[in-house]
C-alpha cells in the first residue's frame, strides 16, 4: 500500500513540477483525441494553447517585475509588518500536490466528475486538471486540521461537488461574454467569486447613479478618445504610480509603458488560447450531446481563457492600487498580498462575466473582493503556514508565515473549518450542499430562486 501510495505522490509531484504550461497542452491533446479531433488538428490545439500561455506568462511577469517593486518600495514606507505574506497561486499548488492529498486528487476527482455526470447533477466536464490543486489545497488544509485523510478526501469531494455545480450555473455568462458556446470556467477558486458578484449586482440594482449605469471600456475608448485607449490607461497609471514611489524620470516612464504593454499584449496572448480550445471544445461538446440524449454539456476551462476580455485587461492594472491601500488600511489584516500582485490578471474575469461585462459594476465589486481576499488570508494563515511547514516548503526571506490571498476562497474555508468538526462538520457540509443544490437549479419561473437566476435573465 505505501508503495502505490509513494508511486502516486510521484505522481503528484511530477504534475506540480512540469506547471499548467507544459501539462495543459498535453491534457488537451489527449482530450482532443478522445473526442475524435485529428491528430493534427489536437496537436495544433495543445501548441497554441501552450504558446498562448507562454505569452500570458511573460505578461504576467513583466506586470509583477514592475509592479512587485513599487509595491515593495510603498509597504516599506508605510513600515508595515504584516504576519503572513501571500505566496501565491504557484507556491500554493506546489504545496498542495506535494501532499498525501494531492497525490491521489487527480482520479479522486475525475471519478467524481464521472459520477455526477452520469447521475445527471453537472452538466460540466471538467477537463482542467492542473486546477485540480484547489480540491488537494482543500483536503490538504483538512487533513492537517484534523489528523485524517479521511476527512480531507471529504473536504476535496465537496469542493468538487460544490465548483461543478457553480460552474453549470455561470455557464451562460460566461459564453455570453467570451464568444464561445458549450464552455464553462471551472478553476474553483476563482468561479467563486460568482455569488459575491451576484449579490452585489442586487445590491448596485437600488442604488440610483449605478442602476443604469452601462459603462464598459469600449464607451470609454469613444468618449475619450486616444486617451480611453488600454495602452494610454495603463501609462498613465504607471507613470502616477512612479511619481507616488519617487521614482526618476527614466523609471517612472519606464513603469508607464511597462503597464501599457500589459494591457495591449494581455488579451492577444488571450486570443491565442481560445484559437487552440475552440476545435476541441467543439468535438467535445458534439460528443457529450450525441451520447447523452441531446442534453447541453459544457467543456470546464481555466479562468485564464476570460481575462482577455477589455474590462478584465483594465481592471488588472486599475486595481493594483487598492491591493496596496486596502493592504495597508483595512482593520484586522495581516496578509501582505504580494503573490497576489501576479494575480491581478484574473481579478475581474468571472465577476465581469456575472455583471454582463458593466466595467463600473466589476470594478467596484473586485474593490470589494479585494478586502474580503485579504481576510481570507488571514484566517487560512496559520493553517496554511502549518502545512507549508509538514512538506519543508521554505518560507520567503523574513516572513514568519504564509498564506494564499483568494477572494473566493470564503467557500473552500466554509468547507475546511466545517470539517473540523469532523462527523458533524461533515453532516452540516452534506446539508450545504443540498441546499447549493437546490439554489442553482434553474427555476426562473419560481420567484423562490429569483435570487440567483436574475443575473441570468
Amino acid at each position: 500500500m505505501s508503495g502505490i501510495l509513494n508511486l502516486l505522490a510521484g505522481a503528484g509531484e511530477f504534475v506540480s513540477n512540469i506547471g499548467s504550461m507544459v501539462m495543459i497542452p498535453v491534457i488537451l491533446v489527449l482530450v482532443g483525441l478522445f473526442f475524435r479531433v485529428s491528430l493534427p488538428k489536437a496537436i495544433r490545439s495543445g501548441l497554441l494553447v501552450g504558446a498562448g500561455f507562454v505569452g500570458l506568462n511573460l505578461v504576467t511577469g513583466l506586470l509583477t517585475g514592475n509592479i512587485g517593486a513599487a509595491a515593495k518600495l510603498l509597504f516599506e514606507r508605510f513600515h508595515l509588518n504584516l504576519k503572513y505574506v501571500d505566496a501565491g497561486w504557484a507556491a500554493a499548488a506546489g504545496i498542495a500536490y506535494s501532499t498525501e492529498v494531492g497525490a491521489l486528487i487527480i482520479p479522486v476527482i475525475l471519478a467524481v466528475n464521472v459520477i455526477l455526470l452520469f447521475l445527471h447533477l453537472t452538466r460540466t466536464v471538467n477537463i482542467d486538471i492542473w486546477n485540480f490543486w484547489h480540491f488537494a489545497f482543500a483536503g490538504s488544509m483538512v487533513t492537517v486540521l484534523t489528523g485524517s485523510m479521511f476527512y480531507g478526501f471529504l473536504a476535496a469531494i465537496a469542493y468538487c461537488v460544490f465548483s461543478l455545480r457553480l460552474a453549470d450555473y455561470i455557464a451562460k455568462n460566461m459564453q455570453d461574454v467570451l464568444g464561445m458556446e458549450g464552455v464553462t470556467i471551472t478553476e474553483s477558486a476563482a468561479i467563486a467569486t460568482a455569488p459575491i458578484a451576484m449579490v452585489m449586482d442586487k445590491v448596485y440594482d437600488h442604488i440610483p447613479v449605478l442602476k443604469d449605469a452601462k459603462g464598459d471600456v469600449r464607451a470609454l475608448n469613444r468618449r475619450m478618445g486616444a486617451l480611453g485607449d488600454p495602452i494610454v490607461i495603463g501609462f498613465v497609471l504607471g507613470v502616477v504610480l512612479g511619481v507616488a514611489c519617487s521614482y526618476g524620470f527614466r523609471e517612472t516612464i519606464e513603469l508607464g509603458i511597462n503597464l501599457g504593454a500589459v494591457m495591449l499584449l494581455m488579451p492577444r496572448m488571450v486570443k491565442v488560447i481560445m484559437e487552440g480550445l475552440m476545435p476541441i471544445s467543439e468535438a467535445a461538446r458534439a460528443f457529450m450531446q450525441k451520447r447523452f440524449s441531446g442534453e447541453e454539456y459544457y467543456i470546464g476551462l481555466d479562468s485564464a481563457v476570460a481575462c482577455g476580455h477589455e474590462n478584465c485587461v483594465a481592471i488588472s492594472v486599475l486595481i493594483i492600487p487598492f491591493y496596496i491601500l486596502f493592504a495597508i488600511i483595512t482593520p484586522g489584516n495581516q496578509t501582505l498580498p504580494f503573490g497576489a500582485l501576479a494575480g491581478t490578471v484574473f481579478a475581474g474575469c468571472i465577476t465581469n462575466g456575472i455583471h454582463h461585462g458593466n466595467f463600473i459594476r466589476t470594478y467596484l465589486t473586485c474593490i470589494i473582493q479585494t478586502v474580503i481576499g485579504l481576510y481570507i488570508g488571514t484566517l487560512i494563515g496559520p493553517l496554511f503556514t502549518q502545512l507549508a511547514q509538514s512538506i519543508g516548503y521554505q518560507f520567503p526571506e523574513g516572513a514568519t508565515g504564509i498564506t494564499y490571498y483568494c477572494p473566493g476562497g470564503w467557500a473552500y474555508s466554509a468547507i475546511i473549518f466545517s470539517m473540523k468538526y469532523k462527523v458533524v462538520g461533515t453532516l452540516i457540509v452534506v446539508a450545504l450542499l443540498v441546499l447549493w443544490y437546490y439554489v442553482t437549479r434553474e427555476r426562473s419561473a419560481d420567484k423562490k430562486y429569483r435570487f440567483m437566476t436574475a443575473t441570468r435573465e
